[in-house]
């Protein structure tokens, strides 16, 4: 696919609309898909994602490992969190119920043993959809 195709397929999945985010380099494999990435704060960062995010996270956790960055970070706007935190491996450890009624969840790679958090972050504007701020350990 062009990447005029797969950003038309993250506007058929999202609840905002693409829009270039200058602050963050975009990666595109017409395979796999595109997504931003940057640093912020010592932290590797996965912006905007369309396509294969198991395939982009090894290659980012590959260059942060390269470039010393040891924390991972990520929005996750899928409605099953849970089911997100399954998909990259982990398992939940803890989970802490906060004031507002959302959870925040501890996890740990099944394989590497590294820690994850994956709290509540906002939630969008119009659809009213909760997105999540994932760290993790590389």
């Amino acid at each position: 696919m062009t990447l005029d195709e797969w950003i038309e397929q993250y506007n058929s999945k999202t609840p905002e609309k693409f829009e270039r985010d200058t602050r963050y380099e975009l990666f595109f494999n017409p395979e796999r898909g595109f997504c931003e990435v940057g640093e912020m704060d010592g932290m590797i960062v996965i912006n905007q994602l369309c396509g294969d995010a198991r395939y982009f996270k090894d290659k980012v956790d590959e260059a942060a490992r390269a470039s010393g960055i040891k924390i991972g970070g990520t929005w996750c706007i899928r409605k099953e969190i849970k089911a997100y935190i399954r998909l990259f491996g982990y398992k939940i450890i803890e989970t802490y119920k906060l004031s507002d009624g959302n959870e925040r969840y501890v996890c740990v790679h099944k394989k590497t043993g590294k820690g994850a958090r994956v709290s509540p972050s906002f939630y969008y504007r119009d659809s009213r959809i909760q997105a999540y701020f994932i760290t993790w350990q590389i």
